[in-house]
């Protein structure tokens, strides 16, 4: 099987290639040529900017097929017009990673109807505002405008020890310094996604014939208080957790539930992760090397500043 991935080089999109180098894929990485290659000569490269029109054209001009296309850095409905215009014909199912951010606005346990993307209209390319509308209208247009099928998976915070947006090595700090963590009484639960599992996620999506929308992320869910103090045992340490009467001071607050439903993915055979058997590992390797290297998160900060 012969597969493109856009962004092959980012905080998801590397455990992505393993994934389908490991399983024996044609790889080719698409790639602004920002981040080096980590993958040497096990995968094929080709430069494009990923948010030009004309790159994306020039760089699909030849006759290459693609079995599977992976989109790890679409963030609007112009790149997916982009690709799909630059990619007509020269391919045959389309991957994207969507996030959790859809259903921003709405509360307790989600699943992928509670936005239905297909029936959604999309902004037009270019005029998202928010990475939350970017998002909402790259789905809705991908699934009005693709001629070939679709798979879209929704991860809501994708946890490892290098993330992307630094929030869990924040944490870790935060924890080996023993600084207090702040957090009103009333607290929701949400879960989230391991970076490993995101990865694995998205290659079966690519290599089944399942289409459509799918939430993914580790099944149980708890509130933020509670995840930041197991993070603390697994590092010898106690949280310092206080009361704080109105904002928190971490980005994994919530204040409803805001839980991913990924009963659909379970249902069809793919397992996640639970989050105490992977958080030991992502937290333990965050305070002796965390580290985060320039990605889709910076593509995003620059598209909606």
């Amino acid at each position: 099987m012969k597969v493109l991935v856009l962004g092959g080089t980012g905080f998801i999109g590397r455990r992505l290639v393993n994934n389908l180098i490991s399983s024996g894929k044609d790889v080719t990485l698409a790639t602004s040529g920002k981040s080096p290659n980590p993958f040497g000569d096990r995968v094929s490269i080709l430069v494009a900017d990923r948010f030009s029109r004309e790159s994306m054209n020039n760089a699909f001009s030849g006759d290459s097929y693609f079995d599977v296309v992976f989109d790890t850095v679409g963030y609007r409905s112009l790149d997916l017009r982009n690709s799909l215009e630059a990619l007509n014909r020269k391919c045959g199912k389309y991957v994207y990673i969507s996030s959790a951010a859809v259903y921003r606005g709405k509360k307790g346990i989600l699943s992928e109807k509670d936005f239905d993307a297909g029936k959604q209209d999309y902004a037009g390319p270019g005029l998202e505002k928010s990475y939350e509308q970017g998002k909402r209208s790259s789905e809705a247009y991908l699934l009005n405008n693709a001629s070939i099928p679709v798979a879209i998976a929704r991860f809501p915070n994708v946890m490892g020890y290098d993330d992307s947006t630094l929030r869990f090595q924040d944490h870790v700090a935060r924890l080996v310094d023993e600084k207090e963590f702040k957090f009103p009484e009333r607290e929701g639960r949400r879960n989230s996604v391991w970076v490993e599992d995101a990865g694995r996620f998205l290659a079966w999506l690519g290599s089944s014939n399942i289409t459509g929308v799918y939430n993914g992320a580790s099944a149980d869910s708890m509130k933020a208080s509670e995840f930041i103090s197991k993070m603390a045992f697994f590092l010898g340490t106690s949280a310092r957790i206080v009361a704080q009467p109105e904002l928190s001071n971490s980005r994994y607050y919530t204040k409803e539930d805001f839980i991913l439903d990924v009963s659909k993915a379970e249902e069809s055979g793919f397992r996640f992760t639970p989050t105490t058997e992977w958080l030991e590992k992502e937290t333990k390797s965050a305070a002796e090397h965390g580290n985060s290297s320039p990605n889709s998160e910076d593509y995003a900060n620059q598209l909606f500043p």
